[in-house]
């Protein structure tokens, strides 16, 4: 044996022994807290032993918002922490080692812990996955969760609305399972959350949520986790709303057209015809729900007002072309009929005595038709605001 090979068999014992002296402490760790630790059995008996619970939500997106149903869907890290003294050690007894992970199954978890508005069939977190344990007797349970909740949404300001739902957790079971939920140690973050292409998230919050059970004698606590949502207007407005606006002021260049190009009346059917097609469009792709916003009242104002301009034009051109009738004031009458005028001779004269033309109509139905689409603009985005 050489002076070299006894040089490399001590370096290699000095390499291993802290690594086999870790290994050995982390064994001897999890052979002293998990294998004597039954995980059938909660960290209490009494209320008085309840134990703190937290709750960490980490929004990672929403999957989508449904006005008909009601439902607020999202994709999400969820993290529950609890505390269970009988999982605690002392770090300098196992090489400084502070935590470990370990599967859900080997702990004792809280069953009941669940999300009460939850829609789907999975509403309680009772999945195995991997749980971080401190040497406090801290532990943490992490799961991903995609969750449908129930949500009250009011589109009447559509798509000027926005709305704010919630994500109710609580412990099912409080006269078994004595947890105590922390508020100040419960959050949601937007650390890792990806933009929807349809709506904002404006604010995120968390508060505590207490009810009076008189039949259980226990007051209930809840942790809600609320999201405010904005809907993102611009491709409404681009793609809806402005389209509307200037088929309405077409609407009112109808009445600035010539009587004698004989355009009237087709510029005026062919608009209404427009805006009858484009409410059907608009129809498919607006949110479906009991609550009728503003913008389909506006836009039903639109159609109505396009179809009256129609009326409007057809009296104008009634009143024109009747003005224009060659009337002979040495008419013969016969002897036998009565001395009467007739019904397209008095209406003649009803216009001739109020002193109304067709051009004047013309700009008495324009005004009128300006003042109701102005009007019905400025209300809808004053109720919008």
């Amino acid at each position: 044996m050489t002076l070299k090979y006894y040089f490399n068999v001590l370096l290699l014992i000095y390499f291993l022994t802290p690594n086999g002296s870790v290994a050995t402490s982390r064994l001897q760790l999890f052979k002293d807290v998990l294998d004597n630790h039954d995980a059938r059995v909660a960290p209490f008996d009494t209320t008085a032993e309840a134990i703190p619970l937290t709750v960490h939500i980490n929004l990672m997106s929403i999957r989508g918002v449904s006005e008909r149903e009601q439902t607020f869907s999202t994709s999400m890290w969820l993290t529950l922490g609890w505390m269970d003294h009988r999982l605690s050690w002392n770090p300098s007894s196992y090489k400084g080692i502070t935590s470990i992970i370990a599967n859900s199954k080997n702990v004792w978890s809280p069953s009941s812990v669940c999300i009460y508005n939850e829609v789907k069939s999975e509403k309680c977190l009772t999945e195995d996955n991997p749980v971080t344990i401190m040497n406090i007797g801290w532990v943490a349970y992490t799961t991903t969760r995609e969750s449908v909740t129930q949500c009250t949404l009011n589109i009447r300001k559509y798509p000027f609305d926005s709305h704010v739902c919630s994500i109710y957790i609580g412990n099912l079971f409080e006269v078994s399972e004595f947890l105590l939920p922390q508020e100040q140690y419960s959050t949601i973050s937007l650390t890792h959350y990806e933009k929807n292409e349809e709506w904002d998230i404006t604010n995120s919050f968390s508060s505590l949520h207490q009810t009076y059970d008189a039949s259980l004698n226990l007051t209930l606590k809840q942790l809600h986790f609320h999201v405010e949502i904005k809907r993102r207007y611009t491709n409404v407005i681009l793609s809806d709303l402005l389209p509307i606006i200037l088929l309405s002021v077409l609407n009112i260049f109808c009445f600035l057209l010539p009587i004698e190009s004989g355009e009237k009346m087709g510029t005026s059917m062919a608009i209404f015809l427009t805006f009858a097609v484009f409410l059907t469009i608009i129809n498919e792709s607006m949110p479906k729900s009991d609550d009728t916003p503003y913008f389909s009242a506006y836009l039903l104002t639109q159609v109505l007002v396009s179809g009256i301009t129609v009326v409007l034009e057809s009296i104008v051109l009634h009143v024109h072309f009747q003005s224009s009738e060659d009337t002979s004031d040495n008419k013969v009458v016969p002897l036998d009929v009565d001395e009467k005028v007739d019904e397209k001779e008095t209406k003649r004269r009803v216009c001739k005595f109020l002193k109304i033309d067709a051009k004047k109509l013309d700009r008495i139905f324009m005004i009128s038709i300006v003042i109701i689409n102005v009007v019905s603009l400025i209300y809808f985005l004053v109720q919008c605001q």
